[in-house]
């Protein structure tokens, strides 16, 4: 919802039966808001059309265990959806006014309901962008078969992607280098305390991690670029639809055209939980959002206020963060940092944001409960280990 608007001034949109459901992308999200949409009692035409040749699948194993061969590439794929799929195929134009879209092959299809869901591309490096950037199964596959070969990997990036990566690489016996233009890994969601424990982690295994590298020297054919992505918003912002950091809607999924929803990767979402507009690119969140979204579309969704969660694999290590990447001003830490388990936390005037735990999955569940019921927590509860989290979920008050 946007500032100044009423809960009270947006019903959601009730939809007729039959009508045409066009969903324009074949993720995770739109795997999503089919399952809402059915669960809703939808019953009418769902068509879903995406670029890609793959039904969706699971975005997160390409980064981890699918590299590893841990996991097969059937294993990949989702359920089937109760929709018709158009694959290889792109939206390429939103007519608004028509209730239409055009695909790439020429064909005006009409809708009641649109759902945007094209995600987010890898940002291009300029003078690297034809390097190795991973986002699709074919990315993967691609830098599968490089490590299957045995040789040394480059490195450009040190956010969870490189550094996912670089550790399968050294788990693997490969020779490693990452090159990161700040001065710690991931320094802008977790600080330079918490940055360097992760940089120093790796460095302990074997990477050769170069921080504060703002020039690169010449890198190899097969070097791989992870410096964070870009969402797809441009059939939108074609399209007249406001975008801003990505597309722009309430906290049921609508944008500002009637009749047209957008959710996950590409969605800039009002969270009624963080109070402010934000976009979040995690695999749980974008399936949940939009579930959430095609709930919505069926005339019975509900704000979708949930505490982004996500987890990361690195070594033996296992990272969880719940949040939204918001600033923050003061992190406190439960156990000593660099010591797993431990959790730290993250907090904005003090009010919690966020958490990072490692190997301390269940702390980071507590942590996401608490967001999620806006239980007022301080500093000091936080960093005591001796405090019951779980208990203050039930005798804390709700800020």
């Amino acid at each position: 919802m946007a500032p100044g608007e009423k809960e009270d001034d947006l019903p959601p949109r009730q939809m007729k039966g039959g009508s045409r459901v066009v969903v324009a992308g074949a993720g995770v999200a739109a795997h999503g808001a089919v399952a809402g949409l059915r669960q809703a009692g939808f019953e009418g035409e769902v068509l879903v059309v995406g670029r890609e040749a793959h039904p969706p699948y699971e975005r997160p194993h390409l980064s981890k265990r699918y590299l590893l061969h841990e996991v097969a590439r059937h294993q990949l794929f989702l359920p089937p959806m109760q929709a018709e799929l158009r694959l290889g195929e792109d939206v390429v134009e939103i007519e608004p006014e028509r209730h239409a879209v055009r695909l790439g092959g020429g064909d005006r299809i009409d809708y009641a309901q649109l759902l945007i869901a094209t995600g987010a591309r890898p940002r291009r490096l300029a003078g690297h962008e034809e390097r190795l950037y991973l986002r699709e199964l074919g990315d993967a596959d691609r830098l599968r078969d490089q490590l299957d070969q045995g040789g040394p990997l480059e490195v450009v990036g040190a956010g969870f992607i490189g550094c996912e990566v670089a550790a399968v690489a050294r788990q693997r016996g490969l020779q490693v280098t990452v090159y990161e233009a700040l001065e710690q890994p991931l320094l802008r969601v977790l600080g330079v305390e918490l940055g360097g424990w992760l940089g120093e982690l790796h460095r302990a295994q074997g990477v050769d991690l170069r921080t504060g590298a703002r020039e690169l020297p010449s890198l190899g054919a097969d070097a791989l670029v992870g410096v964070g992505t870009e969402p797809n918003v441009e059939l939108a912002a074609e399209a007249g639809i406001s975008c801003e950091r990505g597309i722009v809607v309430d906290e049921y999924g609508r944008t500002s055209a009637p009749d047209i929803f957008a959710a996950g990767d590409c969605a800039r979402f009002w969270s009624p939980l963080f109070e402010t507009a934000v976009r979040v690119e995690h695999y749980q969140t974008a399936h949940r959002h939009g579930m959430a979204t095609g709930r919505a579309m069926a005339g019975v969704g509900e704000p979708f206020a949930e505490a982004p969660w996500f987890w990361s694999d690195q070594y033996e290590l296992n990272l969880q963060y719940v949040g939204a990447g918001l600033p923050w001003d003061e992190m406190v830490v439960r156990g000593r940092l660099g010591e797993p388990p431990f959790t730290a936390f993250f907090s904005s005037g003090g009010r919690l944001v966020a958490a990072l735990g490692a190997d301390d999955g269940r702390t980071v569940g507590h942590v996401r409960r608490l967001l999620e019921a806006r239980i007022a927590v301080t500093a000091d509860q936080l960093a005591d280990p001796a405090v019951d989290l779980k208990r203050l979920l039930r005798s804390g008050s709700p800020r």
